[in-house]
């Protein structure tokens, strides 16, 4: 079919857009007023964005990505740190914050099909990465990998009652940073399940 232009802002940066699941909706970050800011709009573009203050500390933002029931996105910035906002209103809420940037092994979110938790990886002290979900109830994260091996790539199944993940348990020697000193050191990696539930079967 045809393409269609849904912002038609020549003078506006816009970056990462983002289908909502239920089909309604576009978000995008757009830098119109001078600092980045989350739009919402609707997928046909007849109708004026919704627009998203992502508050007084500007930064650059990446990756909305839309809870299932199409309430609310989450998305990361430069610092490192990883927030969900209301599409209907509201103050973004911090989730957590990694501690280092680097080129690899970025901070990835994978929301729950109830809508009520996000997994997420980051890094460790170790450097190494681990696997965590926040829970939107209690506005409380748990670590559910042990740390002792580099975890990513969260996603729930779509029961909701178990998690699948990667981990590589050989990658320590290969984040060595920006030198060629880990070019040389192959590393491997299997795809791992955690049972939410203290009750699931294994």
């Amino acid at each position: 079919g045809d393409t269609r232009n849904l912002t038609r802002t020549p003078g506006a940066a816009e970056r990462d857009p983002a289908w909502s699941p239920d089909g309604k909706s576009i978000a995008y970050f757009s830098d119109a007023s001078g600092e980045y800011q989350l739009y919402v709009r609707d997928q046909d573009g007849l109708q004026p964005p919704k627009i998203i203050d992502l508050g007084p500390d500007a930064s650059f933002f990446y990756a909305p990505h839309w809870s299932p029931d199409s309430k609310r996105i989450a998305f990361t910035d430069k610092h490192l740190r990883i927030w969900y906002v209301e599409v209907a209103g509201g103050k973004p809420v911090k989730i957590d914050a990694g501690l280092r940037g680097g080129f690899d092994a970025p901070i990835e979110l994978g929301w729950s099909p109830d809508s009520q938790w996000i997994a997420y990886s980051r890094d460790l002290e170790s450097q190494m990465h681990a696997i965590f979900v926040y829970s939107l109830a209690t506005h409380t994260s748990k670590q559910i990998t042990d740390g002792m091996s580099n975890a990513a790539h969260p996603v729930f199944d779509r029961s909701g009652n178990t998690l699948y993940f990667t981990a590589s348990t050989n990658n320590g020697p290969s984040d060595a940073g920006i030198d060629l000193s880990s070019l040389d050191r192959a590393t491997s990696g299997s795809v791992y399940v955690v049972v939410l539930s203290r009750n699931g079967a294994s």
